[in-house]
């Protein structure tokens, strides 16, 4: 019966042009809608994904965001790597790299938490923040290759022809030290997502303003702040940071669209 006045419910308000969306959803959904536009409207040709996991944010350009063009997706810890690789096998336009990104290459270890989306070069610190206490917590290390954007990405605009790309953050508290790596690349990265920290979970990494002053000395402006996570009193801990290279010009088909 409930799902019958459910069904009912959605189709009048689509009768009248809205959507019914679940309170959870709303957040993504929005998220979604501005990636959407902002990729179209600055042409980008390839997402650079840095920090990996096991593909969810691949899932999301590709289901919410609707962008189908190249990803490629950077992950150091053994496991993910080996799913990621068998999820590509059927995209085409997801290539996999199984390494980090960080501000010189070698070999580190990085701590692989009970919950592994919280895995991080870095040390936990429940000392601000308790709620994540039995989620961040490591459970294993691994020494895992590091490698510097600046490095790599002549290689891969070479093999895969791109000029306008998309580079996404999240590596749990060591964002930063990516842009460390990436001091030669930013001028040609034409908008970022990254990770910004309010409450700190991890210890020694920086702080949102010290990432959002970092990247506005080299030329890169808000467009949007997405939050990612609160403590029970509804304290912000993290949010998305969403920013454009005002250096690099928007094509001329796409400024009328954002006028």
């Amino acid at each position: 019966m409930l799902k019958i006045v459910k069904d009912s419910v959605l189709k009048v308000s689509r009768s009248f042009g809205y959507d019914i969306v679940p309170l959870r959803e709303m957040k993504e959904r929005d998220f979604a809608l501005h990636l959407r536009e902002l990729l179209a409207s600055r042409k980008i040709d390839c997402v650079i994904d840095v920090g990996a996991n096991v593909g969810q944010y691949r899932d999301f350009l590709r289901d919410r965001v609707l962008y189908e063009g190249p990803i490629v997706s950077f992950e150091p810890v053994g496991r993910h790597i080996e799913i990621l690789r068998n999820r590509a096998k059927g995209d085409r336009d997801w290539h996999v790299e199984g390494y980090a990104l960080g501000s010189k290459s070698g070999a580190m270890p990085i701590n692989v938490m009970a919950s592994d989306q919280f895995s991080s070069f870095l040390e936990p610190d429940h000392s601000r923040v308790s709620d994540f206490g039995t989620l961040n917590v490591p459970c294993s290390t691994e020494l895992v290759a590091v490698r510097t954007l600046d490095q790599i990405l002549p290689t891969l605009r070479q093999q895969l022809g791109f000029f306008r790309p998309y580079l996404k953050i999240d590596t749990q508290g060591y964002d930063i030290e990516v842009l460390h790596g990436a001091e030669e690349s930013l001028p040609a990265i034409s908008a970022l997502q990254t990770e910004a920290s309010v409450i700190g979970i991890y210890k020694s990494m920086p702080s949102y303003m010290d990432t959002i002053r970092y990247l506005n000395e080299r030329g890169f402006e808000i467009t949007g702040l997405y939050p990612i996570s609160r403590d029970r009193s509804l304290r912000l801990v993290e949010f998305d940071c969403v920013m454009i290279n005002a250096a690099m010009d928007v094509p001329a088909q796409s400024r009328s669209h954002l006028s």
